[in-house]
């Protein structure tokens, strides 16, 4: 009896990237339940929202980042068949993809994942700590498993983008956008958002250092034009991804915080708003946090400014820019 197709085709494509075992799994098994296996050319969007419906249903799709990923899982897949001249891209015809997530995640009620809020100093350097330690004690020659170098890889995309947030808080969108050509040709500044900013002097080396990797193990010159992440990354990328990587991470290391076992995401957002507190701290102007940041005054008040976190020396502060108008003194 002729194997299903698409069982046979999930194979192949395992061989090729086993970066979505798990979402490209789940959806050929649903394809079984729904009897698809073998009729390729029938599957539909339809069946896609289905099979989001369905593992919503049964607790394994809750939350947007989840079918985020899910659907991403997919269209690598289908990218792969198309390749292969195996069958049709079903997601052709879609007139917005984003659209299209947003339907599926009001249509299944799927909740944001939960916010970390914010890390503190100590876990942030503890982060930073956990990420310059396994490159200074791994080295990629000696990885012999496609996995552990996919999580080289990762690691290496991870790093770049948790410090360059650091340092510039912006929106996940903003940093994994950042061209080659955003940053000057010594890596001693970025521009984010409009706004010129200095990258530290080990954050330029790791910078560097991730691009000699790519340079040495895949011989792949970079272009200006390239997405900086994207071009750190060998195998399919997204931003969705990113908080997939960061999964990974606390997962190899339970010391940081506990991540529960079935997860396979965890939203990155904390490092920008716990880069955002600081700013707020520091009783930096606020059109300027929200200039660097891309978020609103307006959110940014919501968030910080009516949550607990003050104003520190607001008295003396007030007194001092008062005192510096040019009326002041004739007073």
């Amino acid at each position: 009896m002729k194997s299903d197709l698409m069982k046979s085709w999930k194979k192949d494509f395992f061989e090729f990237d086993d970066t979505y075992v798990n979402h490209v799994t789940k959806f050929v098994d649903y394809l079984d339940i729904i009897n698809k296996t073998n009729q390729p050319n029938n599957i539909t969007i339809e069946d896609i929202i289905n099979c989001v419906g369905h593992y919503n249903r049964i607790g394994k799709i809750n939350t947007r980042t989840s079918m985020e990923n899910h659907l991403e899982a997919i269209k690598s897949f289908y990218k792969f068949l198309v390749s292969k001249h195996y069958t049709n891209d079903i997601f052709n015809n879609m007139v917005s993809y984003q659209d299209f997530k947003d339907s599926l995640t009001h249509r299944y009620n799927l909740v944001p994942i939960k916010e970390r809020g914010v890390w503190s100093d100590a876990e942030l350097i503890q982060i930073i700590d956990s990420l310059d330690s396994y490159f200074t004690r791994t080295d990629f020659s000696k990885l012999s498993g496609t996995n552990e170098k996919k999580k080289f890889y990762k690691f290496l995309v991870l790093r770049i983008f948790i410090k360059l947030t650091l340092i510039a808080p912006a929106k996940k969108s903003v940093i994994y956008s950042l061209k080659i050509s955003d940053f000057s040709s010594d890596y001693r500044s970025v521009v984010v958002n409009s706004v010129t900013i200095k990258i530290p002097n080990g954050l330029k080396r790791d910078i560097q250092f991730s691009i000699e990797c790519i340079e040495d193990n895949l011989k792949k010159k970079s272009d200006s034009n390239d997405r900086m992440l994207d071009y750190l990354y060998p195998y399919t990328f997204s931003v969705e991804r990113l908080n997939e990587f960061f999964c990974l991470f606390l997962k190899n290391h339970p010391d940081i915080i506990e991540v529960a076992p079935e997860s396979d995401t965890f939203e990155l957002e904390g490092i920008m708003n716990s880069a955002l507190l600081g700013l707020v701290q520091s009783n930096v102007n606020p059109a300027l946090i929200s200039k660097i940041s891309g978020v609103k005054i307006s959110s940014l008040e919501k968030k910080f400014y009516n949550n607990g976190f003050h104003i520190n020396g607001a008295d003396e502060l007030i007194n001092n820019e008062i005192s510096k108008n040019s009326y002041y003194h004739y007073i």
